[in-house]
């Protein structure tokens, strides 16, 4: 089976210069978990997942403190207007991942089942052979072949 039978065809996408509070809301609106990022001509750039966009716990250097952190810096768990201010002047340029596995629609299904299994990446973009965007691949897309259903 090859990728092009399961992926989603022509999947939403963000452009480089989206806001973060313009992701979010489409995050939010169309309850996917990201969108590739891509540049006028359908090209990727990046990916942009939920979970770069929320803050995490990490070690402050030198102790045994951990403390939540957002675009690399430190935040207060406590500070929400802070982070929508944040949202609203960055790009999402600023924290996509620009390091993207993807896969190409005559590829072996085996192989994007493979990558979606052993990397972060929950939203596999589907490329043309000049890198642009033609569809996305999800775990769960996984789950309906299984079941049998689309």
């Amino acid at each position: 089976m090859k990728v092009a039978e399961v992926m989603t065809p022509n999947p939403e996408t963000l452009g480089p210069e989206a806001t973060l509070e313009e992701a979010a809301r489409r995050l939010l609106e169309t309850r996917y978990g990201g969108f590739p990022v891509v540049d006028e001509e359908g090209r990727l750039l990046g990916l942009l997942q939920v979970e770069e966009l929320l803050p995490r716990p990490e070690n402050v250097p030198f102790s045994d403190v951990e403390a939540l952190q957002l675009f690399g810096e430190w935040v207060d768990e406590g500070v929400l207007a802070e982070i929508y201010r944040r949202y609203q002047r960055t790009p999402v340029k600023a924290v996509m991942r620009t390091e993207v596995p993807r896969v190409h629609p005559e590829d072996p299904l085996g192989k994007a089942l493979e990558i979606l299994l052993t990397t972060k990446v929950r939203h596999l973009p589907v490329v043309d052979g000049k890198d642009r965007v033609v569809g996305i691949l999800t775990r769960s897309d996984f789950l309906k072949l299984i079941l049998g259903r689309s």
